[in-house]
C-alpha cells in the first residue's frame, strides 16, 4: 500500500501531508468492515429464523390459549413464548448485537426491522404474536435481501478502494517528482536548465490533469450504491459523509496541482531576474 504523500509548502516550516485520499481509504476500509460484520449477522439471523417451527406457534392474541389444567394463559406468557418473539430475539442476538450497532444506528428494534425489512413487514410482524409460514418465508426474503444490498456496495467499496489505491498511487509520482524539481538550487541553474524545469512540470499537470479525467470520466469514480439500509444514496455522499468532502481524488489533485503551480512561479521569477539581468 502506498504511503501518504507529503510536500514542503513554500515559506512554511513543517510537511504538508496531501492527506485526502488516505483519510478516504481509511473511510472505506471502516465501511467495508461494518458491511462485513451485518452480512455475518443477517446470514446468522436467517439461519436462526430457519430453525424456528411456525407449528410451535401460540394463537393469536385475541384468542385465549388453555393450559393443560384447562386455564387460560396470560398474554403477556405467550407474549414470551409466541414465535415473534422467537424472532425478535434471534434478530436482538444477531443483527443488533454487532459490536457498531449502537454508535452506528441506536434504533429500537421495531425502528431497525422497518428501516432493513419495510414498514409494511414490520407491521405485519408486529401484529402476530404467532409467526405464520408466509410471514416466516417475507422474513427470509427481507433477511437475503439485505444481505444483497450490503454484498453489492462491498462491491462497489471494492473497487472504490482500488481505484483509490491507483489514484494515491499516480499522485505520489506526481509528488516524487515534483520534488525532484524542487530541490534543484535554482539560482544556480542556467536559464536552459530552468526552462527544462518549466518543461518538467508542464509533464506534471499534464498528468494531474488526466487523472481528474480519469476520475471524472468513470475509470475510478465509484458507480451508485445503496446505503446499508433500504435508502437510496450515492456512494460518494454516504462513504464520505463523515469527511469535509466527498471527491478526495480530485481535491488531492487540485492540492498537488497548486504547488505545481507555486514551484512554476518560482522557477518563473529565477528565470525573469536572470533574463532581466
Amino acid at each position: 500500500m502506498t504511503r501518504p504523500i507529503h510536500l514542503r509548502v513554500r515559506g512554511a516550516d513543517s510537511p504538508r501531508t496531501v492527506d485526502c485520499v488516505h483519510e478516504a481509504r481509511e473511510v472505506v476500509e471502516r465501511e467495508r468492515r461494518i458491511l462485513r460484520a451485518e452480512l455475518d449477522a443477517f446470514e446468522a439471523f436467517r439461519a436462526r429464523l430457519a430453525e424456528i417451527d411456525t407449528d410451535r406457534a401460540e394463537p393469536q392474541s385475541g384468542v385465549p390459549a388453555r393450559t393443560a389444567v384447562g386455564g387460560v394463559k396470560s398474554r403477556e406468557h405467550r407474549s414470551e413464548r409466541s414465535t415473534a418473539a422467537l424472532v425478535r430475539e434471534a434478530y436482538a442476538e444477531t443483527v443488533m448485537d454487532t459490536a457498531h450497532y449502537d454508535a452506528e444506528y441506536g434504533e429500537s428494534y421495531w425502528e431497525h426491522v422497518a428501516a432493513e425489512f419495510g414498514a409494511d413487514l414490520a407491521a405485519a410482524l408486529r401484529e402476530s404474536a404467532a409467526v405464520s409460514p408466509l410471514l416466516k418465508s417475507r422474513l427470509l426474503a427481507a433477511a437475503r435481501e439485505a444481505e444483497v444490498r450490503r454484498e453489492q456496495l462491498l462491491g462497489e467499496l471494492e473497487r472504490e478502494a482500488d481505484a483509490l489505491e491507483a489514484a494515491n498511487a499516480a499522485l505520489h509520482e506526481v509528488c516524487e517528482d515534483l520534488g525532484v524539481v524542487r530541490s534543484r538550487p535554482l539560482y544556480g541553474c542556467t536559464p536552459a536548465e530552468l526552462r527544462n524545469l518549466l518543461g518538467d512540470l508542464a509533464v506534471l499537470d499534464e498528468r494531474l490533469r488526466e487523472l481528474a479525467v480519469r476520475r471524472q470520466s468513470g475509470d475510478l469514480e465509484p458507480g451508485s450504491g445503496r446505503r446499508r439500509s433500504s435508502s437510496d444514496a450515492s456512494l460518494t455522499d454516504y462513504v464520505y459523509d463523515p469527511l469535509p468532502f466527498t471527491r478526495p481524488v480530485l481535491r488531492a489533485t487540485a492540492v498537488v496541482s497548486d504547488h505545481v503551480a507555486t514551484t512554476r512561479e518560482r522557477i518563473t521569477d529565477v528565470l525573469d531576474a536572470q533574463t532581466d539581468g
